[in-house]
């Protein structure tokens, strides 16, 4: 029989709450860049600078990414996205994407869905984000957002770097708005790194906090307050400027996204993680 506690306790042991978990221990620096914004079925879309990540995160041997979702336009004549402006359905659609990300499926190590997938799913039950997380080789899928646990290692120490990933949501126009998604996010997740997409504009800052130390503590010296580096990112599109985005109002943006720097730091005193970001 199932006590209550017990109850309680599967209920919050849910699956989309587990943390992807990633040993990558053979590796002191890694490269993160979070790809989400596609819209592949677009006309807009620019598959050129798309293919150009595909190809930079397949040529370094350790870069990897998180897909952050919209990888498909997925218009319908239900959709805000302009059916007839993309003449491709979403069939069509999932398989140039999924044929897109084929080079650097081992190097996926969370899918999280987009507010356009999203459409598609409410409307037909049909989850392409989820066949696609599937059909690459069953990464871990975290439709709403997930925690990304990310273990480096140098001369036999090692440390973990957390990654927090959702797509994100609203329509913000200013800069401050878009910026001020991740730094809102940050007061419900603790994470060394925070990424949101959905607003088609990179953006990079950070969110120090000051800390007490977490090992190395004593009771016979002195502790010291330790700052804790904390970044936040906006992921950014691939969609040029034109269409509904012009029809809209909305700034032209530089297409792209942030490539996040993750090193593990081993010296004779001190062993650190350390985070950058560029665009």
């Amino acid at each position: 029989m199932v006590t209550k506690q017990q109850a309680y306790k599967s209920r919050q042991r849910t699956f989309q709450q587990q943390i992807v978990m990633k040993d990558l221990i053979k590796f002191s620096k890694i490269y993160l860049v979070p790809l989400g914004d596609f819209h592949v079925g677009n006309q807009f879309a620019r598959i050129d600078i798309i293919q150009g990540y595909i190809d930079w995160i397949k040529n370094h041997y350790n870069a990897y990414t998180v897909l952050m979702g919209d990888m498909m336009e997925c218009a319908t004549k239900y959709s805000t996205p302009e059916l007839y402006d993309s003449l491709v359905t979403p069939d069509d659609t999932y398989d140039m994407v999924k044929k897109i990300l084929e080079p650097i499926k081992s190097k996926i190590l969370m899918v999280v869905r987009g507010n356009h997938e999203e459409m598609i799913w409410r409307h037909s039950g049909t989850d392409y984000c989820a066949h696609l997380a599937r059909e690459l080789g069953d990464i871990p899928y975290k439709p709403d957002g997930g925690m990304l646990g990310l273990r480096l290692g140098k001369d036999n120490h090692r440390g973990m770097a957390w990654f927090y990933g959702t797509h994100g949501w609203g329509g913000a126009r200013t800069v401050g708005a878009k910026v001020k998604k991740p730094e809102e996010i940050a007061l419900a997740v603790e994470a060394d790194i925070i990424a949101v997409a959905h607003d088609h504009t990179q953006a990079i800052h950070r969110l120090n906090v000051v800390a007490p130390p977490r090992s190395r503590i004593s009771f016979e010296n002195p502790n010291y307050l330790v700052t804790k580096r904390r970044l936040l990112i906006n992921t950014g599109g691939f969609v040029d400027f034109g269409g509904y985005v012009q029809r809209k109002g909305y700034v032209p943006q530089d297409l792209g996204t942030p490539r996040i720097l993750i090193e593990f730091k081993a010296g004779a005193i001190n062993r650190y993680m350390d985070f950058h970001a560029s665009m």
